[in-house]
């Protein structure tokens, strides 16, 4: 068996230049999604240690983090103490530890091209969310030219460089049209797909049918 990659450590660089120029834009598309989600319980799937919270306006909403790496929630844990409703570990290929109908809004920040299966999955966030809740995701766009250039280039050699390759990394590859099928298959509702950080991030805004 291939062992997989580990970049945890990569967590710490995404807000620092160069890297925030891909990632500073999709803090800002989480703030959207913090100041319009319909109720304060906000669950961040796949959150990594959530860096992000140090750089938005938590507006009084209660949030909860959600990794597989538990590396990831100790150190969330850490970082945030109080400031959290909730911090767990998924189990890979299981549902999420998480009741029906449970959030406001669900957030998910470059996760989905990490899974196999992006319908189910999608579909599992949804059904974490209540009746009207709001779903915000976002995933590297690789109908970019530009971004594929780029990984194939700067960002393979800098992975090299720590250790693994990025040539795997991402099973499954969204255009703007693959994630708004992705969306409809999974039962969201009414959605907008849009395209920020020079093209080469996709954002996500979808609810879930009342």
């Amino acid at each position: 068996m291939t062992e997989q990659p580990d970049y945890f450590s990569n967590h710490s660089l995404k807000l620092r230049f160069p890297w925030r120029l891909y990632h500073g834009p999709i803090v800002q598309g989480l703030q959207k999604a913090v100041t319009e989600s319909p109720g304060p319980a906000i669950l961040n799937l796949g959150s990594g240690p959530f860096l992000e919270l140090s750089s938005i306006n938590p507006q009084g909403r209660k949030f909860t983090v959600c990794d597989v790496d538990p590396r990831a929630i100790e150190e969330a844990k850490k970082l945030w103490g109080s400031r959290l409703d909730g911090a767990d570990v998924a189990m890979v290929d299981e549902p999420l530890p998480y009741s029906d109908n449970l959030f406001d809004t669900v957030v998910s920040m470059d996760v989905i091209e990490h899974v196999p299966d992006p319908v189910g999955w999608t579909r599992e966030a949804l059904r974490v969310l209540k009746p009207g809740g709001q779903l915000f995701l976002t995933t590297p766009n690789y109908a970019s030219l530009s971004f594929r250039l780029i990984e194939n280039t700067a960002l393979e050699a800098v992975a090299r460089f720590q250790g693994f390759s990025r040539k795997h990394i991402h099973p499954t590859k969204m255009t703007p049209e693959r994630l708004r099928r992705t969306l409809v298959e999974a039962g969201a509702g009414w959605q907008t797909v849009a395209s920020v950080a020079f093209g080469w991030v996709l954002t996500a805004h979808a609810f879930k049918a009342t």
